[in-house]
């Protein structure tokens, strides 16, 4: 079944479906059913029929897209049975909410960048003699240099990431730790869910320090400030939030989430992140803080153009990068993004003030944003120019 929802009739609480696929403005994210006494400048009409065709049309295996403009529900699509209440599974994407956690941990005086992971999670036995050179700083920034094997299709026994997650790993967080050192920290960018999973277990260690449970404090500390009351982790036996790959949200508290990011931390007039972890977030990473051309294959697991900040996907390495060297060329260049396994995606573009969700099941061909990305920029300055 497929709904999409007119957002001015949400907003009045009629509850019809939408026959057009021009998508009139709700009042905040919240979709809040009673407007505010004085709603400021009327938001502009917007098209967004291409964007609808490019993601639930075509072959595309589309379960939900959200879209914000200027912190306003202004799209909103279900199709594949779901609908707005239903949580969907990020899957990497949520890298980049552990990654949130770790920034509010940070500024609370848990822990520091600078701290090596064995401060809360001692070694287990049969670790690296170097284990200890790696910090919180490297997890965030995926450059451990611990060898990770991030691959999903081929022998589950040479997978570490399956083997992690679905190899009977009672303690997540040791498994990665065992592995081997296959370069120095920060001196290598390798993508690895393992490097997730064991920040998260660093920072349970830290917060068991000061008698703190993890789950009850992201609740806490990020959840519910910033109005998420869908977000939840799954977890290891031992208790450790798997950051990897395991938090679960509607698509509404997803593009929530990208415009706190949007909003530089702050919902609702509070601060939920730290002051400047958002520009943090969004700096590159040592390693991969120059551009590099797109390859013709799709790069893997690494950053096939663009770049890589902290727990964040960049489209671009630097401002004045060319698009040949974005991860997508059709984005602009101040792009970012939360990005999950078979289609979980979630992007803001600051120079729109625009944040797209969009959730799916595109198991057998990788879903390609770009084109949707681009659409969707294209139909908010057509309206924006047409206001």
């Amino acid at each position: 079944m497929r709904m999409r929802l007119a957002l001015a009739a949400l907003a009045v609480a009629v509850g019809c479906k939408s026959s057009s696929s021009t998508a009139t403005p709700a009042p905040g994210p919240d979709a809040d059913t009673t407007p505010p006494a004085d709603s400021g400048p009327t938001t502009p009409s917007f098209d967004f029929s291409a964007v609808h065709d490019e993601i639930f049309a075509g072959s595309w295996k589309s379960e939900g897209l959200v879209i914000f403009y200027q912190g306003q529900l202004v799209y909103e699509e279900y199709a594949a049975g779901f609908t707005a209440q239903n949580r969907h599974i990020l899957y990497s994407a949520s890298k980049s909410i552990g990654a949130a956690l770790v920034g509010i941990a940070i500024h609370d005086g848990v822990l520091a960048l600078k701290d090596s992971l064995c401060k809360y999670a001692p070694p287990p036995s049969g670790a690296d003699p170097t284990l200890c050179d790696t910090t919180v700083e490297h997890l965030l920034h995926m450059t451990s240099g611990l060898e990770w094997a991030e691959d999903y299709g081929s022998d589950p026994a040479t997978s570490n990431v399956l083997q992690m997650l679905y190899g009977h790993q009672n303690d997540m967080g040791a498994y990665v730790q065992r592995r081997k050192r296959k370069a120095a920290p920060d001196t290598l960018f390798n993508y690895s869910s393992g490097d997730s999973t064991l920040l998260s277990r660093v920072l349970r260690g830290a917060l068991a320090n000061i008698g703190k449970d993890e789950r009850a404090w992201a609740k806490e500390k990020l959840f519910d400030p910033a109005g998420l009351a869908s977000a939840v982790f799954e977890s290891d036996q031992t208790g450790t939030l798997i950051f990897s790959s395991s938090c679960f949200m509607t698509p509404r508290d997803m593009a929530k989430f990208g415009q706190l990011y949007l909003d530089d931390g702050v919902y609702k007039g509070v601060r939920v992140l730290p002051e400047g972890w958002v520009k943090y977030s969004i700096a590159p990473s040592a390693p991969v803080s120059q551009p590099s051309p797109k390859s013709p294959d799709g790069g893997g697991y690494r950053p096939d153009g663009g770049s890589y900040g902290a727990g964040i996907w960049l489209n671009s390495a630097t401002p004045t990068a060319t698009p040949d060297t974005f991860m997508y060329a059709e984005a602009p260049v101040d792009t970012y993004s939360f990005e999950g396994h078979w289609g979980q995606k979630v992007f803001m573009v600051p120079s729109r003030k625009l944040v797209i969700a969009r959730t799916g099941f595109d198991r057998d061909v990788v879903f390609q944003p770009g084109p949707m990305v681009g659409k969707t920029v294209a139909a908010i300055d057509k309206g924006v120019k047409g206001q």
